[in-house]
Formats: structure tokens, C-alpha cells, sequence
């Protein structure tokens, strides 16, 4: 696939946050803009038009004058590497809510990784998102500069992909010492989403 621009990348990373799917034009592009951008999400099966309902986000009117959305398509949260499969964010959803081990012990990052994977739907093993939870499950934690240089993603692309594994359950805690970089780590516990 040919390389997204800034924009086409932050309006997939935003309609895949979102729980509806929903593509939200930018406050700052013009119409043309707007068209042409949302035109060749449509031509590369990134995102794909529907009829806008009642509170739906319109992205575009049209010729009758009624409201069209974007919605993001399985191969445009491919192209992010985000989840591939709505119905397992659905089944993660319905998860019941993990109870804490007792006695106080301390676990491994593991046996927490595997408690906490076994709770939310794991992503494929190779991809990057389980690359992002490896790094995020790491005992020091990680950068968002380290999680851009290992995927490849822009900055917003990787900050929507902590989003994303957020809303599935992760309890991902941020640290910051001294006026050193933001450091991200997987806590040991999930909530159901």
C-alpha cells in the first residue's frame, strides 16, 4: 500500500478510536480538502461512505443535500494496526472483571502479561500491536519515541494505539521523572471496558 499523508493517518487514527467508527473532518481543512482527502480513503477501501443518521458526524453532503460519514473499514485498522476484528473488541467487552490475586503477592510482568491478554482479546502474534503490549509489559516500561521507532507509526498513530488498547481493558500508566520523556507501562490489573 502507498504511504498515508499526515491527514489521512490522523483521520483513520480518530475513526478508529471512536467507538462508532466514525470518520470527524478536521476544523481546520476546507471543503476541497475535505473532498479530496475523504475521496481517496473511499478509492483505497480505508474507510467507506454511508448514509449520516441523526447524530452521526457528516463528513461530506450530498448532491440531494443529505449527510454522508466515513466509517473505517477492517483494512483501513489493518493499515493502522489497530484491532483487525470488531467482534473481538465485543467479546473482550463482555469479559467479566478480573478479580486481584490474594495474599499480596507480587507477579511477574509475565504472569501479569498473561493475565491481563487472557482478559482482552490478544492481538496476532507478530503484529504490531503485540509488539506495542511486549513493550508496554516490559518491567522499565517504554517511550513513545521507542513505540515510533519499533512500529513505524507517527507519534498521534501510537498515541491512538495506547487509546485503543485502553478502551480494550489495558490499564496502561504513564510516569514522568525529572523532565525526562514520558515512560508507558501495563499495570497489573484490567477493567472490563
Amino acid at each position: 500500500m502507498t504511504k498515508l499523508s499526515d491527514t489521512q493517518l490522523m483521520v483513520l487514527s480518530k475513526a478508529a478510536a471512536r467507538e462508532d467508527r466514525l470518520a470527524v473532518a478536521p476544523a481546520k481543512l476546507s471543503k476541497a480538502a475535505l473532498a479530496k482527502v475523504g475521496t481517496s480513503l473511499v478509492a483505497r477501501k480505508l474507510m467507506r461512505e454511508m448514509r449520516a443518521k441523526s447524530g452521526m458526524p457528516v463528513w461530506r453532503e450530498d448532491e440531494d443535500g443529505r449527510g454522508v460519514s466515513l466509517m473505517i473499514t477492517r483494512a483501513g485498522r489493518k493499515a493502522l494496526g489497530v484491532e483487525d476484528d470488531v467482534k473481538a473488541s465485543k467479546e473482550s467487552d463482555a469479559a467479566p472483571k478480573m478479580q486481584k490475586r490474594g495474599g499480596g503477592e507480587s507477579e511477574t510482568a509475565a504472569a501479569q502479561l498473561e493475565m491481563i491478554t487472557s482478559a482482552t482479546s490478544a492481538p496476532r502474534e507478530g503484529s504490531k500491536q503485540a509488539l506495542v503490549i511486549s513493550m508496554l509489559a516490559a518491567k522499565t516500561g517504554t517511550t513513545i519515541d521507542a513505540l515510533v521507532n519499533a512500529t513505524g507509526w507517527l507519534p498521534h498513530t501510537t498515541r491512538a494505539a495506547l487509546t485503543g488498547l485502553r478502551k480494550r481493558g489495558f490499564m496502561i500508566e504513564r510516569s514522568r521523572a525529572n523532565g525526562e520523556a514520558s515512560v508507558y507501562r501495563i499495570s497489573g490489573a484490567t477493567t472490563a471496558a
